[in-house]
């Protein structure tokens, strides 16, 4: 600009018209006091202005020196405050205008006072609705931001609920087969040994099929490959019979009322054989030795009901534990219901309610 405003001033000024050097030397100051517009905004406007102003004073007219306060003034509007850049730049219009009276009307300085606050006012404008916006951008990006934390620690919470539900599950059930094939050999060691073999026998299946399923519920937790990983396929309501016939070969009288070619989704069938595998395994663990469990499964409207009962000696008024609160939160999770009371005439009752157009199951 400081290369550029002698040669436009003559130009503007037309031919006849001759422009000294001191005007030409104001003019290339002017210009110059635009280099410190960054670390001092506020001199570089003034000092733009005020040289000017000396251009018009001493009988130049305005030209294209008019450029260097023009720029200055949005620099100081565009990285100041509305409030601290607005009265310098109605000051230096003024202090502009009242230069040019030595050389020009009143009316043409009014018209050049309007032109300049309003060119000032609309940059102002522009300039608040790009801070509003920006302001407004990274208020939303710092909003995604923390969503995606929260929703990141929502989904590990829930990851790991079920994690446990499952390691539960798995674990007890097992154990507590585990623990009755036991007994059953330590019996009959002596007096029957190939019951004994036999007790031993599903003694090791129960252990393996733990292992697989825990093995496989660890693969997910390390983040394995679902591709590579070796996880077996979610239990549904088709391999309920085996968990009654492992149920009864440890010694658990149960009885069973499943319709045949009941097809439901894999979330309900999952969480409809962990209900009735916990329910069986507290049947082990706390009913008696002498117990009789029984397994309901139905259909009523759109709802897939679930219920174990035993004969034993029932429950506190208010049972609480981590195998009934997981299966509670394996019905509510699939919106149903749950409910696990001491029956009216004796023995412990579960019942499940499952919605029969459950979501699919989502990989835990």
């Amino acid at each position: 600009m400081a290369a550029a405003l002698p040669f436009f001033s003559r130009w503007h000024a037309g031919p006849g018209v001759h422009i000294g050097g001191v005007a030409l030397l104001i003019s290339i100051a002017a210009a110059l006091s635009l280099g410190t517009r960054r670390p001092w905004p506020v001199a570089s406007y003034v000092a733009s202005v005020g040289l000017t102003a000396l251009y018009l004073a001493i009988g130049n007219q305005p030209g294209p020196i008019l450029l260097a306060p023009l720029f200055g003034m949005l620099h100081l509007i565009a990285y100041r405050s509305l409030r601290e850049s607005l009265p310098y730049a109605i000051a230096g219009g003024v202090v502009i205008g009242a230069a040019h009276l030595s050389t020009t009307s009143l009316s043409a300085v009014a018209i050049f006072l309007v032109v300049w606050i309003g060119m000032g006012g609309l940059f102002a404008g522009v300039q608040a609705v790009r801070r509003a916006f920006a302001a407004e951008a990274k208020a939303g990006q710092e909003w995604a931001e923390r969503s995606r934390e929260e929703e990141a620690r929502r989904r590990m919470a829930e990851q790991r609920l079920t994690m446990a539900r499952e390691v539960h599950d798995i674990v007890g059930h097992s154990l507590a087969v585990i623990s009755l094939q036991a007994g059953v050999a330590e019996h009959l060691l002596d007096a029957h040994p190939e019951k004994a073999r036999a007790a031993v026998s599903a003694i090791r299946e129960a252990s393996r099929q733990a292992l697989t399923e825990l093995r496989s519920e660890l693969a997910i937790l390390r983040g394995d490959d679902p591709g590579t990983a070796l996880r077996s396929p979610p239990p549904s309501l088709r391999d309920v019979p085996h968990l009654v016939a492992s149920m009864r070969g440890a010694g658990l009288d149960v009885r069973i009322e499943l319709p045949e070619g009941l097809e439901v989704t894999e979330a309900v069938g999952t969480a409809a054989y962990r209900i009735i595998q916990e329910s069986l395994t507290n049947v082990v663990r706390h009913a008696g030795a002498d117990a009789v469990a029984e397994v309901r499964v139905q259909t009523e409207g759109d709802a897939l009901i679930i219920e174990v009962l035993d004969t034993g000696c029932g429950a506190p008024e208010t049972p609480a534990g981590n195998g009934l609160i997981g299966m509670r939160e394996r019905a509510l999770a699939l919106g149903g219901s749950f409910k696990a009371a001491s029956a009216p005439g004796g023995g412990f009752r579960v019942r499940a309610s499952l919605p029969l157009d459950g979501p699919p199951r989502v990989a835990p």
